[in-house]
């Protein structure tokens, strides 16, 4: 009888001191998922508006631009800028997407969303302000938290260098 007791009180205090680290594991696991998630949304977004802009024809987005900023800005700004969105946003988006240089990803996503708020500042439509500084704020998450980026290429890239070290 005294055994079994003593067993029974090892056994507790190994599932305590397991059931503590499983449950730190799991957490982290949940806010890697998390990060995971809003990455991947995040990519989706930048990836599927620079296809389309590519679908519809760079030369047509370009030319609606400049017409969109004629008076507000000038020419040699939007076009630039214009010609060079498309590709940026399907690059970031792509990067985000499969956590492939991701902060280099997110970087060019922020300043994206730099350019793109600062015209519509110009412009005066403040709902669209709003909305991008909606997704600054979640490029800021992105960055903030890119230690949590498990599920990514980046991670895996960087287990293989840590194993053949």
């Amino acid at each position: 009888m005294k055994n079994s007791l003593k067993e029974l009180e090892y056994r507790h205090q190994v599932l305590n001191g397991l059931s503590w680290r499983t449950q730190e594991r799991l957490q982290m696991n949940h806010r890697e998922t998390a990060y995971a998630l809003l990455r991947i949304t995040m990519a989706v977004i930048f990836l599927f508006f620079g296809i389309g802009k590519f679908m519809g024809g760079i030369s047509n987005f370009v030319g609606g631009m400049n017409q969109h900023f004629s008076g507000k800005l000038p020419a040699f700004m939007v076009m630039p800028f214009a010609y060079f969105l498309p590709f940026g946003e399907v690059i970031a988006g792509a990067l985000i997407l499969f956590g492939l240089f991701t902060r280099a990803g997110l970087m060019l996503s922020g300043l994206l969303l730099v350019g793109l708020t600062f015209g519509t500042v110009m412009l005066g439509e403040a709902p669209t302000v709003a909305h991008n500084l909606q997704y600054a704020f979640v490029n800021f998450v992105l960055l903030w938290l890119l230690d949590l980026n498990r599920y990514s290429l980046d991670s895996l890239f960087r287990g293989q260098q840590k194993t053949s070290s």
